[in-house]
């Protein structure tokens, strides 16, 4: 079960009860001020005290730029990694994307318990277990 904490065009926030998730879904290319927003905001809803995970869906994102990556990398992850037990990515069908988040947290191995998917279905299995 998921219930919508933010929608707009190219970004989607839920808290998925199902794996006590915070999931945000992108549609797309996002400027950086957006991302970094929806990113923050993904990461607020990991503080809820039932939330324990982080379920991100790259299926159809767009390109991430190199600073929006380093963000991410120095900013948002060591402050994530205090607040959820596991990190799932479903992988981008976008080539560059997928790149990008492997960069991103191929960096933070032995820090994070995460891994990467091809569907949505396994990452949530993964969360579950």
């Amino acid at each position: 079960m998921s219930t919508v904490v933010s929608q707009a065009e190219k970004v989607t926030i839920k808290e998925q009860t199902d794996v006590q998730a915070a999931m945000i879904t992108f549609h797309g290319s996002l400027k950086s001020e957006e991302y970094r927003a929806a990113m923050l905001s993904n990461y607020d809803l990991c503080q809820q005290p039932h939330i324990k995970n982080w379920l991100q869906n790259n299926t159809d994102a767009g390109v991430l730029s190199l600073d929006d990556q380093k963000w991410v990398s120095e900013n948002l992850i060591p402050k994530a990694a205090q607040e959820v037990e596991k990190i799932a990515v479903v992988v981008s069908k976008d080539v560059f994307r997928k790149f990008a988040a492997k960069n991103i947290l191929d960096k933070q191995k032995g820090k994070l318990n995460f891994q990467y998917f091809n569907n949505l279905e396994d990452a949530k299995a993964w969360l579950k277990a």
